[in-house]
């Protein structure tokens, strides 16, 4: 290997944890700002619309994500972007049919949304459900730097514009202002994918492959079943917040979640994501020597990621406190250390879900996704309305630990084989 290319090699994993790091600084940075210009009312509504971008591709994706990425590793360049398109066609279509449907309901219902609130909104779930598939499928055929940059784009740019906006206007200081730039952040993220798509005129190779897409519908049942209960399992507890202890208190867990989340965001997709390929890769191998030995480098690194974020989101807190001036984060501290503690035990999960994923383990994937659901669903009913926020993060600590434990045991089962 020449000198540069050591050096490339070298240096894509620092700009991806940079990036990584802007992001979640700069989703974290909105967070504050929102909990302490917007009020924590808004705070609980821009978290419920971050659950959604993750329960309404779970719901309409039907599973194919994981089942396209671990076909698209290798394909030919052609016959990938011809799937790729194919397989973007499957929630445009969806979004096209469900969300006329959920206007329809909100109207025999009396509105009680507010109309620009649901049509910004939905506006934000189709483009973000689109951006998420294109990003885990450019992962998948080895456009990592482009994924992320996109993704960069949608994600950590945006925030920091609604930040400047608002310090300029304090008339910006709107929920609604800030819906309108993150749908401008998107929108940004899809001219650069479509600027990508017409250099060296990849745009020939579109097509639709729907036979391909139909046998990949059937067979990711197991794959949709576990995106149904993650989603499900990961952002139930908000919503069963704002109904029984209302929309301040879950601004309040919103607050501590976002902090927390900055682990897992850096740890997830700024460590273990980057790695599928190459686990897709050994995991084909029938020799599990060089996964195992992979797995247990990739575990170190995990370990001492966790251990250090964990630290710096504490600080973090404890000395933005006093500027974010609310008396409800201050009275709840102690519910921000059970969510970060059940935030560190999440990644390691998510992580062996990756292991689990490379070595084709589709029916555990879906029962063990399906038992984190029901868990977390029955641990938030029964915790949340006698507990409040500390039965949400109870209900939360209980699964992730769940899931950790049955994911790891289940994959040093698959491993010994």
């Amino acid at each position: 290997m020449s000198l540069a290319a050591h050096a490339r090699r070298l240096a894509q994993p620092l700009v991806l944890i940079a990036l990584r790091v802007a992001n979640t600084g700069a989703k974290f940075l909105l967070a504050l700002y929102t909990a302490r210009y917007l009020g924590l009312a808004d705070l609980g509504i821009y978290g419920l619309i971050v659950g959604a971008t993750t329960i309404v591709p779970a719901a309409l994706g039907l599973g194919t994500t994981d089942w396209a990425v671990r076909r698209l590793v290798g394909m030919p360049r052609a016959e990938a972007i011809a799937s790729i398109a194919t397989r973007l066609a499957l929630p445009i279509t969806l979004h096209a049919v469900c969300q006329p449907l959920a206007w329809l309901i909100n109207y025999l219902l009396g509105a009680p949304v507010p109309w620009p609130l649901l049509f910004t909104a939905g506006l934000i779930l189709f483009l973000e459900h689109v951006a998420t598939d294109t990003n885990d499928m450019l992962i998948a055929r080895g456009r990592i730097m482009l994924a992320n940059i996109t993704f960069s784009m949608r994600a950590g740019l945006w925030p920091l514009v609604v930040i400047a906006w608002g310090a300029l206007d304090p008339s910006a200081r709107t929920l609604e202002c800030l819906l309108l730039v993150w749908v401008g952040g998107i929108s940004l993220a899809w001219i650069t994918l479509g600027a990508h798509l017409f250099a060296e005129q990849r745009w020939r190779s579109l097509g639709l492959r729907m036979p391909w897409l139909a046998s990949g519908v059937r067979a990711s049942v197991p794959f949709y079943i576990k995106d149904i209960s993650s989603a499900a399992s990961l952002f139930l507890d908000r919503f069963v917040l704002s109904l029984f202890i209302g929309l301040e208190f879950t601004g309040v867990y919103t607050l501590f979640w976002s902090v927390a989340n900055v682990l897992h965001n850096l740890t997830v997709y700024g460590v273990i994501q980057p790695k599928l390929p190459r686990m897709i890769e050994l995991g084909q191998q029938p020799d599990k020597s060089a996964f195992r030995a992979f797995e247990h480098k990739m575990q170190i690194e995990v370990a001492v990621w966790i251990a250090f974020l964990a630290a710096g989101a504490s600080v973090a807190l404890i000395v933005l406190l006093p500027f974010l001036d609310r008396p409800l984060l201050r009275e709840n501290l102690a519910v921000f250390w059970i969510v970060l503690a059940a935030t560190a035990l999440r990644a390691a999960a998510d992580g062996y879900g990756y292991v689990l994923l490379a070595l084709h383990r589709d029916t555990a994937i879906a029962i063990i996704s399906i038992a984190g659901a029901l868990a977390s669903v029955m641990l938030n009913l029964a915790l949340v309305p006698m507990l409040g926020l500390t039965g949400a993060a109870l209900a939360f600590i209980l699964t992730a630990g769940g899931m950790l434990a049955v994911r790891y045991t289940v994959a040093q089962t698959a491993n010994s084989h």
